[in-house]
């Protein structure tokens, strides 16, 4: 059954009262859109989402037969995604937030609260979050261990489609672009979701920016990419793989000329 919340505007401006709460909100939703209400088939839904939890206990154990036979499974799921964004809702008196992240709906309630008679709406509802960005990043994982990159690119395009800022969708995307050697637009869809979360937590940061030196790498862009290491270091300063890449691009780059 799918799990509903609801904040009455009351409740929604006790949540958004402190200063520190609503900043923390805020950089989730920069840009709110607010559409009209759109049909969903729940019980579909929350099939697709037991399927792709299946796949992610699959991908755990790294069984890779069991990920094969459930592949086209997860292909048809994946079928189901709208090629749209998902954003709220506006359902007769409720604008729906389909996130399990309670700071999106702190954000929406924050942005209507004073202005229920222009949103028409006087209530924000929580939904479970829609299955298809992470069912995307399974089949597209999966296709990417096949050494399938096309594949691998086209699910994760697929799931960006449906939310552009799915973390784990643009990082893998990263690295099929770059098998496709297709860095320089790996390299720009990268750096456009850095400029658009200045906000990351340190982690989801130094993960990027791993990723940024990779396709600079790719690219031999050596100053770049060793710049780029070490900015993720500053973040997580025991990180091997980026020491690793340091220790390569200092034996790979070419020597500079003596002035």
């Amino acid at each position: 059954m799918t799990t509903s919340r609801t904040f009455g505007l009351m409740a929604a401006a006790f949540l958004v009262a402190s200063p520190a709460l609503a900043q923390d909100a805020a950089p989730r939703l920069p840009d709110v859109q607010i559409v009209e209400c759109r049909t969903h088939d729940a019980a579909q839904e929350k099939a697709d989402m037991d399927l792709a939890m299946s796949a992610l206990d699959l991908i755990q154990a790294h069984d890779m037969d069991k990920l094969n036979a459930l592949l086209p499974d997860l292909k048809a799921a994946l079928g189901h995604a709208p090629d749209i964004v998902s954003h709220p809702e506006h359902c007769g008196d409720s604008i729906i937030v389909y996130s399990d992240e309670l700071s999106d709906v702190m954000t929406v309630s924050a942005m209507i609260q004073g202005h229920e008679q222009a949103f028409g709406a006087s209530k924000v509802e929580q939904r479970d979050a829609l299955p298809y960005p992470l069912l995307a990043f399974v089949v597209g994982w999966t296709y990417f261990e096949n050494e399938d990159f096309q594949a691998a690119h086209d699910a994760y395009a697929k799931g960006l489609l449906n939310d552009p800022n799915y973390d784990s969708l643009i990082m893998e995307d990263t690295l099929a672009l770059a098998a496709l050697h297709r860095s320089p637009e790996a390299l720009g869809q990268l750096d456009a979701y850095i400029a658009r979360n200045p906000d990351l937590p340190d982690e989801m940061k130094a993960n990027a920016l791993r990723k940024r030196g990779y396709v600079l790498v790719e690219l031999e862009r050596w100053d770049e990419a060793e710049a780029a290491y070490k900015d993720s270091l500053k973040l997580e300063p025991d990180n091997e793989t980026a020491q690793g890449e340091l220790e390569y691009i200092a034996q790979t780059r070419p020597s500079k000329p003596a002035n």
